[in-house]
């Protein structure tokens, strides 16, 4: 891998510095369709009339009389179709859909356990986005014993664009990166384990990745890349600990939320590369009033061994695409203030800095980078604290829009 961040000088000095505006979109949101089952009323006066009841009875807040989808989630089972929008400017915008099934779920005994669980879901999805990517996959989020067992498991098949930038700084244009294409297959499993009743999580889950990479040399007649396309195989076992005593898990407004994970590279695991990753986050949310809260937000990130280039940790910001700016350590920050305008409707400030330190591979230094934004958001499901928006943010070189369901986070 180092033999091929060696050119990127001249890789990325081929690319022209543009300096136009560009409105990108960031982030990954998923927007509920819900879709009515009902048998068509002999007349069409009968069937307005039972949409309508239908409407009234899981769509709209009985105590307030606003949209709120909040009754038809809780008591969703069966099949439904879930709409992807992809907005995330590394791969451009994009869109797909998901067919999920919500198993059936038993309540739970508050006497014997504080805590309630999420149902569990099967789902099946495909998406593409403007810049070729596109993937296709099936994955189950299972909830076990009273939710004292989580498991989380997915499969997909993946054709990736990305870019990468082993030695572009904050004045260089975001279309400078070395493109690359990543295409094959991915598989996660994951696992965890309540201790006692507590808010306090063991897990391990398990990262593979068969796949081919290519880089897209532009026309460079003697690139240098010893080899510009190859196959690889990835595979990582992790263990962590974790604390989850946020209010909700959609748009948390109270509570705290922290984990602890290292994951090993090796051969052992079926990985063509030998490295460590360690990974900590930590989530505060505090409130002020009813409808109003602060986030912050800390993430820690570093790597050692033989990592390839697209392995290293990067500044996860809203105004940033992914890899936009990775370092052997990466540590990031951010802020963010819901304000409650109304019962139903918020407004959003947000900002957020990044530092990396110098990856030897990339002979590239750190930076140190900063972005943020504005934006709002609707509470769409009030019972179990849910709020859908948009976010507009700016970071050292574009401008990107979020499209938010839940936390931003």
């Amino acid at each position: 891998m180092s033999s091929t961040s060696n050119t990127s000088d001249r890789l990325c000095s081929s690319r022209r510095h543009s300096k136009r505006l560009k409105i990108r979109q960031t982030g990954l949101a998923v927007i509920a369709v819900f879709v009515l089952a009902f048998q068509a009323p002999d007349s069409h006066a009968g069937w307005i009339e039972s949409t309508s009841k239908w409407f009234d009875e899981n769509m709209i807040d009985a105590e307030d009389g606003k949209l709120d989808i909040g009754n038809y989630l809780s008591s969703a089972t069966g099949f439904f179709p879930v709409p992807i929008i992809i907005t995330e400017p590394a791969v451009g915008f994009g869109a797909g859909l998901a067919v999920a099934y919500f198993h059936p779920s038993d309540e739970l005994d508050q006497d014997v356990h504080s805590h309630s669980g999420p149902p569990s879901i099967s789902v099946g999805f495909a998406a593409g986005t403007d810049n070729g990517t596109s993937l296709y996959g099936g994955a189950h989020s299972g909830v076990w014993k009273n939710d004292h067992v989580r498991y989380l498991g997915a499969i997909a098949q993946a054709d990736v664009n990305l870019s990468f930038y082993p030695d572009v700084g904050q004045q260089s244009d975001v279309d400078a990166g070395i493109k690359f294409n990543v295409d094959g297959a991915f598989l996660y499993q994951q696992v965890q384990f309540r201790l006692r009743e507590s808010n306090w999580w063991l897990g391990g889950n398990y990262l593979y990745i068969n796949a081919e990479n290519s880089f897209d040399l532009g026309g460079d007649p003697d690139p240098g890349l010893p080899e510009p396309q190859f196959e690889f195989e990835q595979g990582g076992l992790s263990v962590f600990v974790e604390y989850d005593g946020r209010n909700t898990t959609f748009t948390p407004t109270n509570g705290l939320k922290g984990i602890l994970e290292f994951r090993n590279y090796d051969k052992r695991w079926g990985s063509d590369f030998d490295y460590d990753h360690i990974a900590g986050s930590l989530q505060h949310f505090t409130p002020f009033g009813d409808y109003s809260s602060l986030g912050l937000r800390l993430d820690a990130e570093t790597v050692d061994g033989d990592v390839p280039f697209f392995g290293y940790p990067f500044v996860s910001l809203r105004g940033i695409p992914a890899l936009r700016y990775q370092g052997e350590e990466v540590v990031t920050v951010e802020v963010e203030y819901l304000w409650g305008v109304t019962p139903r409707w918020t407004t959003v400030i947000f900002a957020g800095a990044g530092k990396t330190t110098t990856v030897d591979a990339f002979s590239t230094e750190g930076e140190t980078v900063a972005a943020g934004g504005l934006g709002f958001r609707y509470r769409i499901a009030r019972e179990l604290g849910m709020q859908l928006g948009m976010d507009v943010a700016r970071g050292p070189e574009d401008t990107s829009i979020y499209l938010t369901v839940g936390s931003a986070w």
